[in-house]
């Protein structure tokens, strides 16, 4: 073998091993917006926002969750004192609502123009290809390889 052919497979072997180690052979959990939306990067105690207009009183709700140990925990729900007595929480603020999810969906043709807010993105839930009628949300583990490929899909015209 001559010199240039192994600094050749050098070079290679030193550029996978760079991507390796960019991209990280282990998983990072990531919001998982439909089966081909966005893959959004979270970490424990993250906030992850669904925001919508409630149907029957056209008031706008804020539903507050946070990433925990792989689920999402829904610690608090902001609306009208109508829609609260509506969906049958008692009080306002931080607390007012305790339920550990893995994931949730919303109907594809739900009229609350449901949007989802995390790490300063905001995904409006009618923009994803629904399945089934449904557009879901969950939390996963990804590559970083595959986070950055869905960002790159996001990201082209």
């Amino acid at each position: 073998m001559n010199g240039r052919a192994a600094i050749r497979r050098g070079g290679v072997g030193l550029a996978l091993a760079g991507a390796a180690c960019l991209f990280g052979l282990s998983g990072t959990e990531v919001l998982e917006v439909g089966r081909s939306g966005p893959r959004i990067p979270v970490r424990p105690g993250e906030v992850v926002t669904l925001r919508y207009t409630q149907s029957m009183y056209g008031t706008p709700v804020e539903e507050r969750l946070r990433v925990e140990e792989g689920r999402l925990v829904l610690f608090e729900v902001v609306a009208s004192d109508a829609a609260l007595e509506y969906l049958r929480i008692e009080s306002r603020g931080p607390g007012n609502a305790a339920l550990a999810l893995e994931g949730f969906t919303v109907p594809a043709d739900s009229v609350g123009g449901h949007v989802l807010a995390v790490g300063g993105r905001e995904v409006p839930l009618a923009a994803v290809r629904p399945e089934d009628g449904r557009v879901s949300v969950r939390l996963a583990r990804a590559s970083r390889f595959t986070v950055f490929v869905h960002y790159l899909k996001e990201s082209l015209p």
